[in-house]
């Protein structure tokens, strides 16, 4: 489906295209808004690239008003409609500004050609990126990477990227080899986690210890930090928490200081004319049951006590 007016052949730009394939032959045409779909993975997850707050594609917006798309979108043809490739916040922001077509470059690409497009895109208009967003795009990176030069059986490093492609990356990004692998471990954190790291909640280093944790472990770490109100975990934690020979809630409270918290005293005033007695009872109480069983027959003697000499007071 072609639509609009502006409608030229030309070659796009890929930077991967030397390496693996010639870069295809495409269109620049105008394309309706109600015809675009989101990126999406293969097994139907989401790009990993949040949206921009309101606050943001509000000012895209205002600029769209004045100047126009300045630059066309990327997209390929997918299920008679158009998917995606790079440009969602533009195309959002000009639906808000009320447009109804907006320049796009069509690109007959496969899935791994799509997502490199889109992780590159999104690095390069991005100023600043989430963890989480960096993480999930150098995966992605990676594992087209991957399919795309095959599987050589020497020189594997630690997290599978058998031909190097992690240095690779590193030559075309600000981080080094070793921090996209360090990126790509954060994948494998609790959502509740991951989102910690994103807050700076927990530190990159702690999040990738926490990592090595199995999914049953992280869930019941979320469930304990979740019902103690913890948000925060150093990077003593996380080792402590990786190393530990099994994990347990005892063990997780006991390695977060929880188990150690004091109680605080509890005082126990009497009346007054009970003057005969102790006027105070201070009592340190623990969570322990035999204490508090303890504590509990002491103030029922106690009262007992009272209300005998209280009857004896009466009838005489």
């Amino acid at each position: 489906m072609e639509t609009g007016l502006n409608r030229e052949r030309i070659r796009g730009e890929n930077e991967w295209g030397e390496m693996f394939s010639p870069a295809p032959v495409v269109q620049l045409i105008q394309i309706p808004l109600s015809q675009l779909d989101p990126w999406e993975q293969a097994d139907g997850s989401p790009q990993p690239f949040k949206p921009y707050s309101q606050e943001k594609l509000t000012e895209l917006a205002d600029s769209i008003r004045q100047h126009g798309v300045l630059e066309a979108i990327r997209v390929r043809p997918r299920n008679g409609r158009f998917q995606i490739l790079a440009g969602h916040n533009r195309s959002e922001a000009a639906k808000l500004v009320g447009l109804t077509t907006i320049p796009a470059i069509v690109e007959n690409v496969d899935d791994d050609q799509a997502a490199l497009i889109l992780v590159e895109s999104n690095l390069v208009h991005r100023e600043k990126l989430l963890p989480s967003e960096k993480a999930w795009a150098y995966k992605l990176q990676m594992d087209a990477l991957k399919r795309q030069a095959g599987r050589p059986q020497k020189n594997s490093c630690q997290v599978g990227t058998n031909f190097r492609s992690d240095e690779m990356l590193a030559e075309t990004s600000n981080d080094s080899a070793r921090q996209i692998q360090r990126f790509i471990r954060l994948t494998q954190l609790h959502p509740v986690l991951l989102e910690l790291v994103d807050n700076e909640k927990i530190g990159m280093t702690p999040g990738v210890e926490l990592s090595y944790l199995s999914g049953c472990e992280q869930e019941l770490l979320t469930k304990v930090m979740s019902m103690n109100e913890v948000q925060k975990i150093s990077g003593k934690q996380a080792t402590e928490l990786r190393h530990a020979e099994t994990l347990s809630e005892p063990i997780i409270l006991d390695i977060l200081g929880l188990s150690k918290k004091k109680q605080k005293p509890v005082t126990l005033q009497l009346q007054p004319n009970m003057s005969r007695y102790p006027a105070q009872i201070t009592l340190a109480l623990k969570k322990d049951r035999a204490y508090l069983s303890a504590i509990q027959k002491i103030i029922e003697d106690f009262t007992d006590k009272y209300i005998d000499n209280m009857k004896g007071e009466s009838e005489t």
